[in-house]
């Protein structure tokens, strides 16, 4: 385990090599490499699994351009995510073609867990992995947090489509109930972390952070030097207080509706 968080190229890397894994396997997956950027569809519904990544100033609007034209064909949602070096011609260009500009995401790796988010003890929540009975209430949870609808978090979770060995969920249920869950991806030297979500109900009690941090145990304990994941801005100083650390500010570009 390193001493360090990593840096934002390893980081970036990092994140985009979980989310190949993901579409390892898949029916229709493919990977389409241009100079400075990199178009993945893995076909799992959902836009935090699929689209453009824009790595460095060498990237051309042109480039760009046939890559979404690509993306839009597969029917499945994607967004651009673009690294602060790309040139602003880019975004002009999807923008020309309909995407339109979200908020921006924060880049946050850390290699680390401290000890004082180590000896963390929640009453009455019990974390574990996932097993197929609990995909119906998963389910549930990814519907109620991000609105997944029940077709695509079944997709999401059918072992058929998943078929690289270090994916997994991680659970938190209290009494019996499930109410916050993430997935984590071991690739290479990193675990991308994903679909951290809890339910309304159980909010402000640390759920989330306990299955983020287990998630992340699980990677680093299972050879990922570091962990890494992506979040909104609001959500920054949750996972700071885990040990995680701002490495870049992507911009996000989606297609209109």
């Amino acid at each position: 385990m390193w001493n360090r968080a990593p840096n934002a190229d390893e980081a970036a890397a990092g994140m985009l090599a979980a989310c190949e894994a993901i579409s390892r396997g898949r029916v229709g997956a493919w990977r389409d490499v241009r100079q400075g950027l990199v178009g993945l569809m893995t076909t799992v519904p959902g836009r935090p699994y699929n689209g453009m990544y824009g790595l460095d100033r060498t990237a051309t609007p042109e480039d760009a351009s046939g890559l979404a034209v690509r993306l839009a064909a597969s029917g499945v949602s994607w967004a651009a995510r673009l690294r602060p070096s790309v040139p602003d011609e880019v975004d002009e260009a999807l923008s020309d073609m309909g995407l339109f500009a979200e908020d921006e995401i924060l880049l946050m790796a850390t290699s680390l867990v401290t000890h004082e988010v180590q000896g963390q003890e929640l009453p009455g929540l019990t974390l574990s992995t996932r097993r197929a009975q609990d995909d119906l209430a998963i389910t549930e949870v990814l519907g109620a947090v991000f609105g997944t609808p029940p077709a695509n978090a079944t997709k999401l979770l059918d072992p058929a489509h998943l078929k690289c060995d270090e994916i997994q969920w991680h659970l938190g249920k209290v009494d019996g109930v499930l109410v916050s869950c993430a997935m984590s991806v071991v690739a290479a030297e990193a675990v991308g972390i994903f679909a951290v979500g809890t339910v309304a109900e159980a909010c402000g009690n640390g759920y989330g952070s306990a299955v983020t941090l287990r998630a992340l145990t699980h990677g680093l304990t299972g050879g990922a030097r570091f962990g890494v994941l992506t979040a909104s801005p609001e959500v920054q100083g949750v996972y700071e207080r885990l040990g995680f650390t701002v490495l870049e500010r992507w911009r996000r570009l989606v297609p209109s509706l």
